[in-house]
């Protein structure tokens, strides 16, 4: 199945792509010049067609907003509204993989779970046994967004993965499994100075941040390298639920700790977990792909803060925790 994998995603992808099932965004991109520690940083920019409302436009979509009626909650990912065009194939009896509707970069593909389940539970050994098979498949890295403050925007739980070769396609970085994006490489490179047995928090990153290196080998059996997955995942996600946060300004100081929520990013040599403190800073979004050195902008005034304003790292300080103090 997994050798595959690949080939169903690509025929999937040309299929919905001549039906107009896909509603790909045209994004033009450029590699910003190498920063601190000589990471390499991709800005995302969307055509004049998907570019932020202009003011006029906004207020006039606002009035019509209010003259209709709201419109229920539709699940994308439920059996009766899944698009049948963007459907690529069913892992294990427990995920449909299907292609990303509005994608930036090909072979960008969502696995949701088959039967409804919250956004923010934890991650399970089925969700780990289909991330693995998916992985090996396209050769990519996963991503999961879990809370609000993460950038997750649907509350039927999915993980999203995308490939190596897709993006070196688009941006002519050398992306194979031993060259991930920039950022990745560097986190990659640095934890092997550590062991596998240690949760990490790099000095080079200025935010709280949780890594756990993965030693398991590529032909591993999906079932058993999901057991090996989720016990790495479920010790640093109780290091993160120990880990003292401030409290948010809206939050009663007598009420329960809310939730904290999270990135997480998965390779086939670490697990990567980010608390996340908000969703945006100076309008600029930021969700998993943030934390692979990837942004996307809508406006010019958006693309002058990466120049200006201490650059994408100072960006992923923003919406996240202070580090962890060393003891």
């Amino acid at each position: 199945m997994a050798r595959m994998l690949r080939k169903s995603v690509l025929e999937a992808t040309q299929k919905a792509t001549q039906s107009k099932a896909l509603k790909k965004i045209t994004a033009g991109y450029e590699l910003l010049p190498p920063a601190e520690h000589g990471i390499r940083y991709i800005l995302w920019a969307a055509d004049s067609a998907h570019a932020k409302p202009t003011p006029a436009k906004a207020q006039d979509e606002e009035v019509a907003a209010t003259k209709s009626a709201p419109k229920p909650f539709r699940d994308p990912f439920s059996k009766e509204n899944l698009e049948e065009e963007l459907f690529v194939t069913r892992l294990h009896d427990s995920h449909n993989l299907v292609l990303n509707k509005f994608n930036v970069v090909d072979e960008h593909v969502v696995l949701p779970t088959i039967e409804f389940a919250p956004q923010e539970e934890p991650l399970t050994a089925a969700d780990f046994r289909a991330l693995w098979t998916a992985m090996r498949g396209l050769d990519g890295f996963a991503f999961f967004n879990c809370g609000y403050e993460s950038g997750a925007s649907q509350p039927h739980k999915h993980m999203q993965l995308m490939s190596y070769p897709s993006m070196k396609e688009v941006t002519g970085l050398d992306m194979v499994r031993l060259d991930p994006p920039p950022l990745l490489h560097f986190i990659n490179q640095r934890l092997r100075d550590y062991s596998t047995t240690e949760t990490v928090q790099l000095p080079e990153l200025p935010f709280c941040h949780f890594l756990h290196r993965i030693d398991v080998p590529e032909d591993t059996e999906s079932g058993e390298a999901s057991a090996t997955l989720l016990t790495i995942y479920e010790k640093v996600l109780r290091q993160m639920n120990d880990t003292p946060y401030p409290v948010a300004a809206a939050q009663p100081p007598s009420s329960s700790p809310l939730p904290v929520a999270y990135n997480l990013l998965l390779t086939s040599s670490f697990l990567f977990l980010i608390p996340r403190k908000t969703q945006s800073f100076h309008g600029i979004e930021v969700n998993s792909i943030g934390f692979i050195g990837s942004f996307f902008v809508r406006s010019d005034e958006q693309r002058a803060f990466f120049a200006s304003h201490g650059g994408p790292m100072e960006l992923l300080r923003q919406v996240t925790f202070p580090p962890i103090p060393s003891k």
